[in-house]
């Protein structure tokens, strides 16, 4: 700034050296607060004033033009500067509420997700305990039927805790712990926790698999999740319907290095306008549905190195199928 200053104060009037001043503002307004781009603009009005006082060279009718041309640029861009100032803090203001809203849209989803895939273990155990509430108040009491039930508790029990364990590894961006396993024995456990389900609204459930065994890799209790949110699904889709009876098939098949699995029904169906969205977080078109059931399932699918897909091929009802990893000889 002394350098413009003395240049202007050297200089003929005819030359508009004030006008550099806007370049000092322009400078200034990534830095400097809006009360003090204020004072900045005034200081470079004050120095033009003073530097057109001690001019001694030129026409002071062109001086006095340039003066109030150079006044006005110092002004206006003063005033551009602050706006600036004020556009950044909120900008800064913006970005700190969408960091706060998504950091409780995180926190939501992350609850909806643990709740929603508890809820079907939970419910096996109430319904486990009624039952041996059931057999204990029978006259004789029926101790084998009601240790059967506890059995089941103790066993939903077990993955409900391994669930949350599973979801907060998943949270922490931990590397899924893959194994082999029978993917059969898998599919089979997961039908008969929701047999109760498929009893109370009148559909079979049936596993098709040429093999005994299926020889999976990754972790049994992340694709039993899948299994379990597909097959609840085909159940919801039936239920829907309000007709009584229904029918799910899941199928099992080993096809080059991936185990498949299907789980098809003959329910309401998906419309083909609907497809697009299936996997999409919090989607749903469920009128109670939490819309991340599917979610879920891709994630755990595609930790395991698999992936998951809408198989409709069928003309009425729906069809997901899944692919992971076959366990090879030298895995164990």
């Amino acid at each position: 700034m002394a350098a413009i200053f003395a240049a202007d104060t050297i200089t003929h009037y005819e030359i508009a050296i004030p006008v550099l001043y806007t370049v000092v503002l322009l400078g200034a307004a990534f830095s400097f607060r809006p009360g003090s781009l204020i004072w900045l603009g005034c200081l470079c009005l004050g120095l033009t004033g003073v530097s057109f006082a001690f001019t001694l060279h030129g026409n002071a009718a062109t001086g006095l033009i340039n003066l109030l041309i150079s006044s006005a640029a110092i002004v206006i861009t003063a005033w551009l500067a602050i706006r600036l100032q004020h556009a950044k803090e909120l900008a800064l203001q913006g970005q700190s509420q969408l960091a706060r809203i998504a950091h409780a849209q995180m926190v939501s989803g992350l609850t909806s997700s643990i709740v929603h895939e508890l809820n079907q273990p939970l419910a096996a155990i109430a319904t486990s305990g009624q039952a041996c509430q059931r057999w204990l108040s029978a006259t004789p009491p029926n101790v084998d039927r009601a240790n059967a039930a506890l059995e089941r508790i103790i066993r939903d029990t077990t993955r409900a805790a391994d669930i949350l364990t599973r979801m907060k590894d998943l949270t922490r961006g931990k590397v899924t712990e893959c194994r082999r396993f029978n993917l059969v024995d898998a599919v089979m456990d997961v039908v008969a926790m929701a047999q109760h389900r498929l009893e109370r609204h009148d559909i079979a459930a049936r596993i098709r698999c040429k093999a005994g065994t299926l020889s999976a890799w990754g972790d049994p209790v992340q694709i039993q999740q899948v299994v379990s949110n597909l097959l609840l699904n085909a159940i919801e889709a039936i239920a829907v319907q309000g007709t009584g009876g229904g029918h799910i098939e899941i199928a099992l098949w080993e096809e080059d290095d991936s185990c498949l699995c299907r789980v098809s029904d003959d329910g309401s169906g998906i419309a083909p306008t609907l497809t697009d969205h299936l996997f999409e977080p919090f989607w749903s078109t469920k009128q109670e549905g939490t819309g991340i059931g599917l979610a879920i399932s891709r994630t755990l699918i595609e930790a395991n190195k698999g992936r998951i897909w809408l198989a409709q091929d069928r003309r009425e009802g729906a069809a997901f199928c899944f692919s992971i990893p076959a366990a090879r000889e030298e895995e164990s």
